[in-house]
Parts: C-alpha cells; structure tokens; sequence
C-alpha cells in the first residue's frame, strides 16, 4: 500500500517574512561552528551540463543535526532557479522551500563571520563591489558587522541601473554611500572589501589595497571566473576558504593564482575550522588577508531549518488545540 505524505512548503514570501538576516547570520555561524568541530558536514557542489548547451543542473547537501538536506538549482541564461529540501536526521521530509530568499540571507552571512574573525579591530570605511541582486543583502551585511563604519563606497558596472537604486536604498537607510567607477580607486584605504560580481578580469591591482585590508571575495564562482587577481593572492599573509576541496575545483581567482605559480594550495585555510577555534588566523594588519567563498550547503540547510522552525512555532501558535 502506498502512502501520500504531505510536505510543507515554504515559498520565498513566507521565508522573508519568517527569518530575519540577523537570525539567519546566528544560524550559519552556529553551523560553521559545528562543522569545525566535526559535529555537521557538507558535500561539495556537483553540476551535470548538457553537452550541447541546453541546459545545467547544480546540486549540493549537508548535514546539521538535527537536520539534513540540500540545494538543486537550474541555471538558464545567467539566470538561477533554486529549490530547498529539509529532513530530520532520522530521514523524516519535512519540507521544501523556495531558494531566492534564502541565498540571500545565507551568503552575506559566511562573510560576515570571516568578517568576526579575520577584519582589523575597527573598520571606518568599507566598499562592496557589484549591485546586482545580492547588493543590498551585503550592505545591509556591513551595517550590522561593522559598528564604526563611517564611509560606505558602492562600485558596480559601469552604466549599470542596479547600482542607482542600490545607492538609492542605502541612502533609506540613512547611510551616505560614495559611488566609484573604478574598482582600483574604490579599494584604497578601505578596511573591507566585500565583491560579488560575474567578472571574469581581475577587479582590482594588489598595489591598490592596504595592510589592513580583509577582502571578501563571493563571485567567482566558477574555474573561468577572476575577481582577485593572482598579485592579491600573493600579496595575502592568509587565505581562506569556505571549503578547500571546492574551491579546487570552482574558485577560479585561487586556481588562477595556482596555474600561475604564485599561490600554494596548502596555504589555504577553512573558515569552519577558524569560527572553532582549530585554526588561528591573524586578523589584517601586517598584510591584507582573503576571504574565499562560493557558498555550501551548510549555510543553505542551516537558514531552511529556521525557517521551518519557526514556521512550525507560529503555526502551532495559531493553532494551540491541534
């Protein structure tokens, strides 16, 4: 005999409505955490591409007790199509949720803890480079992560129209962002610098940053792609990684670096093991430091656990007598 089960699903209004960033930033942080102390684990991201070009496939999962899951995603003319499944770890499905809300809460959020553990002790001024859908979820990343920041600057594409209505909420928000045309000028003298972009060039010249710079690096994504060129790998006192095993195969400014001969993938360090205190990593100072990351399923498993949680509070709040 076969049963029906019925699985919740969560589309990315709902999802918005449930989990704040400051939350789903508790959550990551907590997963990273577990991770490092061999408590959660995560695969890396698989794609399967149709060899005539009709199609790509991307999947990835992880386990934070007490839930699994994971993330399967379309990608169509540049364009992404996300799905979220959560289980308990007893394999109970629990539900499906819509991605887009939830890469927005997630990504910000592995930087922000590289931020906690790796940025210089006070941090004035701050740059993000690109404005394209995940730029106000950054912004709003620095607001929270950087208490004395005074100067915000925004660079993004030239003749880009994301990036005025980036400028345009951020002033909302009662910041005073100053806009750059050229990356290189955005970057000097800026304590963090946080990019999320499609380039496939180097952003910036290592010339252009100071000692005390942490740069957070959430574009390149793929083998082809360079945000940070092999000048900055060097110039870094330390590298790290959301995992090393995918950036092998998908951060395309440290395989660049490698194929170059001017980054050593044993220098690379991973920011689970840093959030739990296995790895010590000297926050920028002496020399700028980097920050690597193309996003784990960790993150994404962690943010759809709390928004099932407290979905399932608020429902059971309306609801007492069920």
């Amino acid at each position: 005999m076969l049963y029906a089960i019925a699985v919740l699903h969560l589309e990315d209004d709902a999802i918005a409505a449930l989990v704040d960033p400051a939350s789903a930033e508790q959550a990551v942080w907590d997963a990273f955490e577990a991770w490092g102390r061999g408590h959660a684990a995560t695969t890396q991201r698989v794609r399967a591409i149709s060899p005539a070009g009709e199609g790509m496939s991307s999947a990835m999962a992880a386990v934070v007790p007490p839930y699994c899951g994971g993330k399967i995603y379309a990608t169509a003319g540049g364009r992404f199509t996300f799905v979220n499944v959560l289980f308990s770890t007893d394999g109970a499905p629990l539900a499906t949720l819509d991605g887009d809300a939830i890469t927005r809460l997630r990504t910000p959020a592995a930087s922000s803890l590289a931020i906690r553990h790796l940025a210089p002790a006070k941090v004035t001024t701050a740059v993000v480079i690109g404005s394209g859908v995940q730029g106000w979820s950054l912004v709003e990343m620095l607001m929270r992560s950087l208490p004395d920041l005074t100067e915000l600057r925004l660079c993004g594409r030239s003749g880009s129209t994301s990036t005025p209505a980036l400028v345009e909420r951020s002033r909302q928000a009662g910041l005073s962002p100053v806009v750059f045309d050229d990356p290189d000028e955005a970057v000097r003298g800026a304590q963090v610098v946080v990019t999320l972009t499609s380039a496939s060039t180097p952003l910036f010249s290592a010339g252009s940053l100071g000692d005390d710079t942490l740069i957070c690096a959430a574009g390149a994504t793929k083998y082809d792609r360079r945000e940070v060129g092999p000048d900055v790998v060097e110039r870094c006192t330390a590298v790290v990684c959301d995992d090393v095993a995918g950036s092998r195969v998908e951060c395309g400014d440290l395989i660049g670096a490698a194929a170059d001969g001017r980054f050593d993938w044993d220098r690379a360090v991973e920011l689970h093991a840093v959030a739990a205190g296995v790895a010590t990593v000297a926050r920028a100072g002496s020399a700028p430091v980097l920050f690597e990351t193309q996003g784990v399923a960790i993150q994404d498993v962690a943010v759809a656990a709390l928004a099932y949680e407290r979905h399932q509070a608020a429902d059971e709040a309306s609801n007492p007598s069920r």
